[in-house]
């Protein structure tokens, strides 16, 4: 998300360039130019302007088989990020407007060296990725400050800044202190409370609600239940974990950390005693609904195992989002943009079936139905169907050869493929009565006639390009 706040073409082409040289051993310039949609001359002068400025330690090395980034004392590639990021005019802008509620605008400009006219040209490019989260820099000649509501900014900055979250980057700066979160969560989790959650996410959302509050960018306010059994059973641990931070929590800034806190929670959880029981009795009628629609749904795809998977308490979950804040809800969705396009699964359209779900909930939630949630319940009931029956795809596996050799070639592409595919050997004399499905590909060594099915011919000692095509027409059953 960082880098598409980044509106200098040059910075953003660098960043890009250092990021695939952290993330490959080695890459050649055309392979550069191709990831980063340049020419080789822009690469070979870009490295030629990093190389200057690399921190100690840290080097380029190029020769006839390809681009290196050494890193000679294994240091983090936080120190590269601290170096060029602030190079950019926009990721200044982003991080100053979040440490306060509004910034003189000639103070910035002194500060940054540049004029008015190209702040604005950079605020409006900044202002179209802010679209999608409903918020916007407002630059005036005297002030600069972001509009919009103050949850939809924190959630902008959620997305922003939980990568960096852990090595501090944004937060260096600050007196804040990770390890109460972490102490926060180890006490919860040796209690009756106890659930797993994301840590990092959670921890960035206490940095990010700690530091507005102390800015002075208040919630705004929105409805919540004082008494909701859930939030009253967290209020007070929260209560004191922001105490930590000289934060004292009130009305909606206590609900909004708490639902906060709610949004890290994993699934597929081992919940504490009390936890449980509060799930089981206070959202009992919520959960037999859910209950009844998971065994109607695992008659229909004969999968009785179904019923004993998480399923049904991963939805409660998930839905308990709507019940705690409807409001909360729809603008947490925001964060994760890409998620919100259409997921089906391959053999069965998932979406009716989650509609069938949220009518049988409407007496007990009134939930608007929208792409995200709908595919939020699919991937989990996806997770869920292949936790108990994970081959999706056959690959048919005609070899001939040395048996002995057969047989260990068989085993390795059957690892190398996965769970979620089914390495099936068959002989030559076998095709024609076999019925073919959709998504089956076969794999021989040796040529053969044309089948319904793609064909993968491999060497008898397979090559790393014939591996590596394989291993991309089985990649669709896992994304």
């Amino acid at each position: 998300m960082l880098k598409k706040i980044i509106t200098e073409k040059d910075i953003y082409r660098q960043v890009l360039l250092l990021e695939n040289l952290v993330n490959h051993p080695q890459l050649t310039a055309k392979e550069l130019a191709a990831e980063i949609k340049t020419t080789e001359r822009t690469v070979f002068s870009d490295l030629q302007l990093i190389r200057e400025q690399l921190p100690q330690d840290w080097q380029i090395e190029t020769d006839s088989s390809g681009i290196r980034l050494i890193n000679k004392q294994n240091l983090l590639a936080n120190e590269l990020w601290e170096l060029f990021l602030p190079q950019s005019i926009s990721v200044r802008l982003i991080k100053e407007l979040f440490f306060a509620k509004e910034l003189p605008t000639p103070d910035f400009l002194q500060t940054t060296g540049v004029s008015y006219e190209t702040l604005r040209r950079h605020t409006s490019k900044i202002n179209q990725q802010l679209t999608a989260y409903h918020i916007r820099i407002k630059l005036t000649p005297t002030t600069i400050h972001l509009s919009g509501t103050e949850s939809g900014i924190r959630i902008f900055y959620h997305r922003l800044l939980v990568p960096f979250t852990h090595n501090n980057y944004f937060f260096d700066d600050y007196a804040i202190h990770e390890s109460h979160y972490f102490h926060f969560l180890k006490k919860l989790n040796q209690s009756n409370l106890a659930v797993e959650t994301e840590q990092i996410f959670g921890a960035c959302w206490f940095f990010i609600n700690t530091i507005r509050i102390k800015a002075n960018c208040r919630i705004d306010s929105f409805p919540f239940d004082e008494k909701n059994p859930l939030f009253q059973l967290y209020r007070p641990a929260l209560k004191k974990l922001y105490r930590q931070e000289g934060i004292y929590l009130k009305g909606e800034e206590v609900f909004f950390a708490f639902f906060c806190f709610l949004e890290s929670w994993n699934y597929n959880n081992p919940y504490g005693t009390k936890l449980m029981e509060i799930l089981q009795q206070d959202y009992s009628s919520l959960l037999q609904e859910i209950q009844k629609f998971i065994v109607t749904f695992a008659d229909e795809i004969k999968r009785p195992a179904l019923t004993e998977t998480s399923l049904a308490i991963n939805l409660l979950v998930l839905l308990l989002k709507y019940v705690e804040s409807p409001v909360l809800s729809e603008q947490f969705q925001l964060e994760y943009q890409e998620l919100l396009s259409e997921r089906y699964d391959r053999y069965m359209n998932l979406q009716e079936k989650n509609m069938l779900l949220l009518k049988n909930l409407h007496p007990l939630i009134e939930i608007t139905p929208s792409t995200y949630l709908l595919n939020m319940i699919a991937l989990l009931m996806q997770q869920a169907i292949f936790s108990i029956a994970p081959q999706v795809m056959t690959v048919y596996f005609v070899f001939q050869g040395e048996p002995a050799w057969k047989a260990f070639l068989q085993q390795e592409l059957a690892d190398l493929l996965g769970k979620r595919v089914l390495l099936k050997p068959v002989e030559v004399t076998e095709l024609e009565e076999l019925t073919f499905s959709p998504t089956d590909i076969l794999v021989s060594n040796f040529p053969l006639e044309k089948l319904p099915i793609p064909i993968i011919y491999i060497s008898t000692n397979p090559t790393k390009n014939e591996l590596d095509q394989l291993t991309k027409l089985t990649l669709k059953p896992y994304i």
